[in-house]
């Protein structure tokens, strides 16, 4: 069976066309790198090289043992690679928590870079509410969250803000609510609020209740379906509802002398025991995910 050493000498052989070319890319004497050759000749029982000329040529043996050869070489380092991070303390699986109210398809582009970086790195996606990702980056089931601000974060997580994402206070047009303009905020109270929760039913300013009647999903998504079937006024991320507002199956909650829309910003977390140099990669690449 040839060595790792033996086929490294081989394949660097053919890319640089000689034995002494061979040796000072490899750092080593032409005379080891001949041997290594040899050897791997004697252990296959094949004529890999036709020495006959000035410079080394392939055989039909050696073209073809080639592609196999170099499999064998980027196999090992793949495990070279992994064996390297097993010895590393850090983290070499990454979750990434994301509240699906932040648009994350930028994200996908900025992906490669993290793999380059860290080709050993094994990734993960959850989506939750903002509150659960919180707690699952303190249970540390997730290594970074992506979620909506929070003013009051445990002391143990670590946090910087990205931007911001636009909101509105959306409701079906053939809801009652839209068929007219309503003279103050006070009128949402008559009517059937759709909420955005938590799995824990914690509260922040994203999921109180201003009706005293109120249905409550985790999911932006469900609160978007039972908006536009004219459940309820419901507070959606406006890129959520871009695609509803052009089709005409929401609009925006018509009242009078008032801008309901608003700006939330955007927070990338971390536990802290939990950053590591994967993580700072992450991070950094997070800075670019609100950018347009």
């Amino acid at each position: 069976m040839s060595t790792i050493e033996q086929l490294t000498s081989f394949i660097t052989t053919v890319e640089s066309g000689s034995f002494s070319a061979a040796a000072r890319k490899l750092g080593k004497v032409q005379s080891a790198v001949s041997q290594n050759i040899m050897n791997m000749e004697i252990d296959t029982g094949l004529v890999l090289f036709d020495r006959s000329g000035r410079y080394p040529v392939l055989t039909p043996k050696g073209r073809q043992l080639l592609p196999q050869a170099k499999a064998v070489i980027a196999q090992h380092r793949r495990l070279t690679q992994q064996v390297s991070a097993l010895e590393s303390e850090e983290t070499k699986k990454l979750t990434l928590a994301i509240d699906e109210g932040i648009p994350y398809a930028h994200l996908i582009e900025l992906l490669p870079q993290l793999e380059h970086a860290h080709p050993e790195l094994e990734l993960e996606f959850l989506c939750a509410s903002s509150q659960d990702v919180i707690q699952l980056v303190l249970d540390k089931r997730a290594t970074t969250g992506l979620v909506f601000s929070d003013n009051l974060y445990p002391e143990s997580i670590d946090f910087e803000t990205l931007g911001t994402v636009e909101f509105e206070l959306l409701i079906s047009p053939k809801h009652p609510l839209a068929q007219t303009d309503s003279p103050h905020m006070d009128m949402l109270k008559l009517h059937r609020q759709l909420v955005i929760s938590s799995k824990g039913s914690k509260t922040t300013w994203f999921n109180q209740a201003h009706s005293p009647d109120v249905w409550h999903a985790d999911n932006y998504y469900v609160l978007l379906e039972l908006a536009k079937s004219g459940f309820g006024w419901t507070l959606l991320p406006l890129h959520l509802a871009k695609e509803a507002l052009e089709a005409n199956t929401l609009c925006r909650v018509p009242v009078q002398f008032e801008q309901l829309g608003w700006q939330a910003n955007v927070d990338v977390i971390q536990e802290s025991s939990m950053i590591s140099e994967a993580n700072h990669t992450l991070r950094a690449l997070l800075r670019r995910l609100l950018q347009q």
